[in-house]
């Protein structure tokens, strides 16, 4: 039998996507009418009622207008329940419940009507008289002055909180520590690192189509999180979820953007319900920065202590971070610090201030994007000043296990991808000393970095449904968002079945499916691959026992072959899936320049079993030029006396590609599912971005702990000021 499963197959829907003829949101529909936001531009404060009144009016009052939408008209919405919100980013305050401004950005006003160009026109009509009140807009602010305490209905809180855990995942302590109450002695680095403010960016806008057909809603939505955002809206519109539909076939990038249902995706349904119309709702790019998350601003602290012999004797890693005023998010960046390095003193803390400004949310690597920038920068830092190589400090201090269960690793290749990567790399011929390599003119040097991501699953399941023609048919609401989902389930359900490829489909992207997780935390493949697998097993099985009088009648057999099943989550005992990677780059700076420029790259990753090599190395491709933007590029500027968003945002282009050498342990993991996989959408990105840092370290002498790496930062004068050498 011919296999595809380790095959670089071609993406099922590549054909499409190249010709033009995939559909995304906002190709949808035809007789619909058209909305457009109206939204604050203060940071806090409140709106009158009546500027809203008379704002009301003059849209009204323009060409084609037939809706509008405030808080003074809004149908009542209803709060979600505290599970939805008390660790999850969705926000407590439903849309338009109140004349208070939140941030910069909030929603004030949907306007609808009969084209795109008159729904902007009239919104562009609505301006409000503002009631500005003191914003805080930095987690400084608020632990400076914590502000008003909570509103009693809990809906807007104010002041600084420490969360127990990350999101549903009670094992993911946020605080924690082990060991002696005491410091050791030793060498020791203390240092602050900080990252800022960066946002999703995707190529699609976040678009969202709604209509009413009776009392039953059909959402068609660029979201990655089809059965929770059928969950959430039915609970705000406070409807049962089974008269909601969600349908979002193909997302032309998410990142963490498409994660959640945002007040935009309400609010449009409640205009359809209001008009007895379809309602179009495309985003700008502009309103995409306050509307659909971002991952917050960090500061770091992280203390290491290493004994003579470069073992680390203790650890800390404590984190500020900030949310909005309407929700809970903390980004989670102490999470790897628990686990990576073996450390007989541990602790990790995490603060989170609620400030003035949009909610965020995961964005590609939450936590360990900007935790590890800290963590393997500290690392570096101290091999310098213990006078040993990076790559040796690190494999001294690398563990077989879990440190905060004790459980050992299902797969433990983190040393084989230091060893490969380090081979490929050439790393054995880099100068130790810093500012020791010069080419063209310009400095250059080498740095390295651990990646480290979650081995995730969740229950998911898969409707199987053989056609007269003898074609599969494999189907779960979950999302093709670029990744290759159909393309890796298409080729589970070929080779489990027997079946060729050809008559194998995988369908997505429609919440009437089997039920299935969000397609976030690196877990897609192993949780609804689980589910594929299963039920392509169990597809040859019941077809392997037909009787031949079944199997000669195509209905029979259609009948007999067609069926749902569903699949668990990962073990409650036994090993801890982990995967592991390591990063090795070299960068070129000019100084007179200011300019960095990235390479070369060599990734080595230790994912498990790799289902498809060509859509898994493009994975960590693309992850790693994520964490080059965030290393060099990317932060969202703000108009420091208003709080608005400038609306320049730079990201890696084809321009700033690395020659990449990426490739993988390809050892597959049984301890997390059936068929040996690890996610590999994350890991790309975590620790890329203090390769880069460490790097630039090597090639110029200047310590950089500032996300992103600025030309002016690189200007400095080397030996002074914040570029000065450790």
């Amino acid at each position: 039998m011919v296999t595809s499963v380790g095959q670089p197959v071609n993406r099922v829907e590549g054909r499409a996507k190249v010709t033009g003829q995939a559909r995304y949101t906002a190709d949808t529909g035809s007789a619909v009418t058209y909305a457009a936001l109206v939204q604050a531009q203060i940071p806090h404060g409140r709106v009158t009622a009546e500027s809203v009144r008379a704002a009301a009016a003059r849209a009204h009052a323009a060409p084609g207008v037939l809706y509008v939408l405030t808080p003074l008209n809004c149908p009542p919405l209803q709060e979600l329940p505290k599970d939805l919100t008390w660790d999850l980013p969705m926000e407590r305050r439903p849309p338009l419940s109140d004349l208070t401004v939140q941030h910069v950005g909030q929603h004030m006003a949907l306007v609808v009507a009969d084209s795109p160009e008159n729904a902007v026109h009239a919104a562009s009509l609505m301006h409000f008289d503002h009631l500005p009140s003191r914003a805080r807009r930095c987690a400084a602010d608020v632990l400076a002055d914590p502000g008003a305490p909570e509103d009693a209905d809990g809906r807007i809180r104010h002041g600084s909180y420490r969360p127990d855990h990350f999101v549903k995942l009670a094992d993911e302590k946020l605080q924690d520590f082990r060991g002696p109450t005491e410091e050791p002695a030793g060498t020791k680095v203390d240092q602050t690192y900080r990252t800022n403010v960066n946002t999703h960016y995707p190529i699609e806008l976040s678009a969202t189509v709604a209509q009413w057909d009776g009392d039953h809603l059909t959402v068609h939505d660029s979201t990655r999180w089809i059965t929770g955002e059928r969950q959430v809206l039915a609970a705000y519109l406070g409807i049962p979820e089974d008269r909601v539909r969600i349908v979002s076939p193909l997302v032309g990038g998410a990142f963490g953007a498409k994660n959640f249902l945002w007040m935009h995706v309400v609010l449009c349904a409640v205009a359809a319900r209001s008009v007895s119309r379809p309602v179009k709702l495309v985003l700008t790019r502009a309103q995409m920065y306050t509307s659909t998350g971002h991952r917050p601003r960090t500061e770091q602290r992280i203390a290491l202590i290493a004994d003579p012999a470069g073992l680390i004797a203790s650890t800390e890693h404590h984190t500020v971070t900030e949310t909005s005023t309407v929700a809970h998010f903390c980004e989670p960046a102490g999470l790897s610090t628990r686990f990576l390095y073996r450390s007989p003193r541990l602790a990790v803390s995490h603060t989170v201030a609620r400030i003035h400004e949009p909610t965020p949310c995961f964005m590609r690597g939450p936590g360990e994007s900007p935790g590890l920038f800290a963590l393997e920068v500290a690392m570096d830092e101290l091999a310098y000043s213990l006078g040993r190589d990076p790559v040796a400090l690190r494999l001294d201090n690398t563990t077989d296990r879990d440190q905060t269960t004790g459980r050992p690793w299902s797969g433990a290749h983190l040393a084989d991808c230091y060893g490969e990567g380090a081979r490929r790399f050439g790393w054995n011929r880099r100068p130790a000393q810093p500012r020791s390599l010069q080419r063209n003119g310009s400095r250059v040097g080498m740095g390295m970095a651990t990646a480290a991501y979650p081995g995730r699953r969740m229950a998911a399941s898969c409707r199987v449904e053989t056609g007269l023609d003898g074609r599969v048919r494999f189907s779960a609401a979950t999302h093709e968002i670029g990744t290759g989902v159909r393309t890796v389930m298409t080729q589970l359900a070929a080779d489990t079945t027997g079946l060729p490829l050809s008559r194998i489909t995988f369908e997505s992207g429609d919440s009437s499916f089997p039920d299935a997780p969000y397609s976030g935390a690196s877990q897609t493949t192993a949780s609804v691959g689980s589910a594929v697998f299963e039920a392509a097993q169990e597809w040859k099985r019941r077809a392997d026992a037909l009787p031949p009088v079944v199997a000669g009648d195509a209905a029979l057999r259609s009948a007999a072959l067609s069926f749902t099943t569903s699949s668990g989550g990962p073990p409650d005992s036994g090993p801890v899936s982990q995967s592991f990677g390591a990063h090795f780059c070299e960068v070129e700076v000019d100084e007179q320049l200011g300019r960095a420029s990235v390479i070369r790259w060599v990734a080595v990753m230790d994912c498990g079993r790799v289902l498809n090599p060509k859509l898994a190395t493009n994975q960590v491709m693309g992850g790693i030029l994520f964490g080059v933007g965030m290393a060099l590029m990317e932060q969202v500027p703000v108009d420091p006396d208003t709080a608005r968003p400038l609306g320049e945002y730079y990201v890696p282009t084809h321009a700033d590609l690395p020659v990449f050498d990426i490739s993988f342990v390809d050892s597959p993991d049984y301890g997390l599912d059936p068929i040996g996989v690890r996610g590999i959408g994350e890991i790309g990105v975590c620790g890329a971005a203090a390769a880069v840092a460490n790097a630039i370290f090597h090639a110029t002498g200047k310590r950089l702990r500032q996300l992103p790496i600025t030309l002016e930062a690189l200007l400095q004068p080397w030996g002074t000021g914040m570029g000065g050498p450790t």
